[in-house]
């Protein structure tokens, strides 16, 4: 609305009808014969209301982001990118500077980037991405393994007799009962081949190399070659 060369009564008649939500439940607040010019209307509206003017960051502060100690890497991305929402025209060679300094010095991504530098934003969250699934799956591996050894502690003291007495009945049931059959619909599915994600984990030291292979190498086909089991027989995808 645009109003020339009118009056303080009409614009303080307009002012209330450009207003939405809080800033009209403000004007309807105001006392009754308190306003006696738009000029002072003007100034109060914009006294009140100034202070809550969002204040957006400039990219200096992303250096203040920076990797907690314990801190996962998904967790640090994660933050890292609602920071950047914050902040205006971000250069792409700013925030992938500001990404690399975040990064905690000792982790196996902050050496595995400064060795080989990824050159571009896009390049560097490709690479963190492939990282974070490997985090988690070797998470997920690692939470399973735990079950499986409380599982057979559980197992154990059930089929182990008194002292000074024979297995209870429930514990020679449950020797001879039938094992359920191992199943992967509950596996999280990989985005990822296994020879992409073998590739970026392979220096974690969490990481278990199996054992050789048992079978008998002439019986193998040597074109193919697991980078996993290290020995040919078939590939690490299959």
């Amino acid at each position: 609305m645009l109003l020339l060369q009118v009056s303080d009564a009409v614009m303080c008649r307009a002012f209330p009808t450009t207003l939405r939500k809080a800033a009209h439940a403000w004007f309807k607040s105001l006392q009754p014969r308190s306003i006696y010019s738009f000029s002072q209307l003007s100034d109060l509206f914009q006294k009140h209301f100034i202070s809550s003017r969002s204040r957006r960051k400039n990219s200096a502060s992303l250096l203040n982001i920076v990797q907690e100690k314990n801190e996962s890497l998904a967790c640090f991305h994660g933050r890292f990118n609602a920071a950047t929402l914050e902040i205006d025209n971000l250069d792409e060679s700013v925030k992938y500077t500001a990404f690399l300094r975040g990064l905690r010095p000792i982790s196996k991504f902050a050496f595995s980037v400064n060795k080989s530098p990824p050159g571009n934003m896009k390049a560097l969250l490709e690479k963190a991405n492939k990282y974070i699934q490997a985090e988690e799956y070797l998470e997920t591996h690692r939470g399973r393994r735990g079950e499986g050894k409380e599982e057979q502690k559980k197992r154990s003291r059930e089929l182990t007799p008194p002292q000074g007495g024979k297995p209870t009945k429930r514990s020679k049931y449950d020797e001879w009962r039938p094992k359920e059959p191992f199943t992967w619909e509950n596996l999280t599915p990989l985005n990822a081949k296994p020879s992409q994600i073998l590739h970026e984990i392979k220096d974690n030291k969490a990481l278990q190399w199996p054992e050789k292979l048992k079978s008998r190498p002439n019986k193998r086909n040597k074109d193919l070659w697991c980078h996993f089991h290290n020995d040919h027989g078939h590939t690490t995808d299959n």
